[in-house]
């Protein structure tokens, strides 16, 4: 049983209830212009290059089998990423960390390993395991395996998703999950053309039918300054929920440009967008709180 992951944080406070472990899985089936996470986009291992730690040693050439790695004619380190085949033996080698490999084949015993040490202190503030990415969906096998050793020991269970994909796909995984965090991005069509590339309707129509389900879901919206943080898309949201039964919460994220340095590691475009004003986030929490229950952006203040 293996599955590609890019990362694994202990004590992570934002991802769920209480103390978690976040398990962030490689494989999105969305492309949304903002993202944070830019190297969760594909489902497999790559090589970040961090160029100010390159000390143009030229031990990575070297190594280098398909010559993606090269010195020219000033002893200056080039990356040819389009003949990079991510095989992590530069990365390895590269003391000053300028190289690093993102993403990695990992097995069911080890990512339990990690979890599971820290299982008191789940225990103790209510916390647990969230499953994020990415999409975690798309490794519904390993997902699957997983949450199932975590529920034989008594783990609390968390899944991040934006549900782009086939019901089934996360049907499979509800009957060992305690909660899922389920983001909506806007309900206009605009909005996904033009900066998610994914199916508005197959993702309303799957948290609608999680609903049905009985799993309690928290709903989140990435708030994006000129696309999808006016009046009328919020209330358009919060309405929505509130047609749901089993919604624990809704709250709204501001938007943050911290995706750009790893976009650039991963010499990928990067796009920048705007964050909405602290006061501009607070009425738009107030307006989606005449409709359901709202946590604020900082999660510790709830509107009725």
């Amino acid at each position: 049983m293996k599955g590609v992951v890019f990362d694994v944080q202990r004590f992570t406070t934002h991802d769920g209830p209480g103390i978690r472990t976040t398990v962030f899985f490689k494989g999105c089936t969305a492309r949304c212009g903002w993202c944070h996470n830019p190297e969760s986009l594909s489902d497999r291992p790559e090589i970040q290059y961090y160029a100010d730690r390159c000390l143009h040693c030229a031990k990575c050439s070297a190594l280098c089998h398909t010559g993606a790695h090269r010195m020219d004619e000033t002893g200056r380190h080039v990356f040819d990423r389009g003949s990079c085949v991510s095989c992590g033996l530069c990365a390895g080698e590269c003391f000053s960390n300028a190289l690093v490999l993102c993403g990695r084949e990992t097995d069911l015993e080890e990512i339990l390993r990690q979890t599971l040490d820290d299982k008191a202190y789940y225990d103790q503030s209510g916390g647990g395991v969230t499953l994020s990415g990415g999409e975690p969906v798309l490794q519904g096998d390993f997902c699957e395996a997983l949450l199932k050793r975590l529920k034989d020991v008594n783990i609390h269970t968390c899944l991040q998703t934006a549900g782009f994909y086939p019901y089934a796909f996360l049907e499979r995984l509800l009957p060992w999950l305690d909660l899922v965090m389920y983001d909506v991005k806007g309900l206009s069509g605009v909005i996904y053309s033009e900066h998610i590339h994914a199916n508005m309707r197959t993702a309303v129509k799957n948290l609608r039918r999680l609903d049905e389900n009985g799993v309690p879901i928290v709903v989140r919206t990435p708030c994006i300054a000129g696309v999808n943080d006016s009046p009328d898309e919020i209330e358009a949201i919060a309405g929505l929920l509130s047609e749901l039964s089993n919604l624990w919460y809704y709250q709204l994220i501001p938007y943050h440009g911290l995706g750009k340095v790893k976009s650039d590691t991963l010499g990928k475009a990067f796009k920048a967008y705007g964050t909405p004003s602290k006061e501009h986030l607070r009425e738009l929490e107030r307006l989606a709180a005449r409709h359901v229950r709202v946590h604020d952006s900082r999660g510790d203040v709830c509107y009725a």
